[in-house]
């Protein structure tokens, strides 16, 4: 983990994060990501101070404080019913997270903000979701009962084919006949 200085432009950062999901965010913290920082000394202390300006969320470690990864796997639990969206250094805890459906996965590289794509699992996740879904609203199936057409059945249209066109009349000129000027 490499600590951030703490003149980091800020501002941006938030403001990207507000791009990535076109929405307005709330962007916390825990007592337990301190308290491990501030343990970790003066090369987190730019971390340290940027962190500090974000409200912290109520972990229930603040008598005794976890690592911060597991206090992050403790707020996700098993589903992430909240739809948090970690963010973070560690590529143990990434890959720990990249496991769980649902769980967005954000770090920085360099000055730039990464949202990792959706994992395996969440993907998988999704697939199993949408073939799950019924795509029709009982409104649908009423209407479709009523004109007796079933969801499997589909009507065939009889669309006329088109066929290749000749050449354009007005492009075609005719041939002019050869005079032959004999001297």
């Amino acid at each position: 983990s490499s600590g951030i200085n703490a003149e980091w432009p800020l501002r941006p950062g938030l403001d990207q994060i507000k791009k990535y999901f076109n929405s307005d965010i709330k962007i916390i913290t825990t007592h337990c990501a301190l308290r491990e920082l501030y343990q970790l000394g003066p090369a987190m202390s730019g971390s340290h101070k940027i962190l500090k300006k974000f409200p912290r969320h109520k972990c229930g470690h603040e008598n005794a404080a976890l690592e911060a990864a597991e206090c992050f796997k403790v707020m996700i639990g098993e589903g992430n019913t909240n739809h948090y969206i970690i963010a973070t250094q560690d590529e143990g805890t990434q890959q720990y997270l990249r496991s769980i459906p649902g769980v967005p996965v954000m770090y920085i590289s360099g000055s730039t903000l990464y949202l990792e794509s959706p994992s395996y699992q969440s993907r998988k996740k999704a697939e199993k979701l949408f073939t799950n879904q019924d795509l029709l609203t009982a409104y649908e199936k009423e209407t479709l009962s009523k004109l007796n057409i079933t969801t499997e059945s589909k009507t065939i249209v009889n669309r006329k084919r088109k066929r290749p066109k000749g050449p354009n009349p007005l492009s075609c000129k005719k041939k002019k006949a050869k005079h032959n000027l004999a001297s």
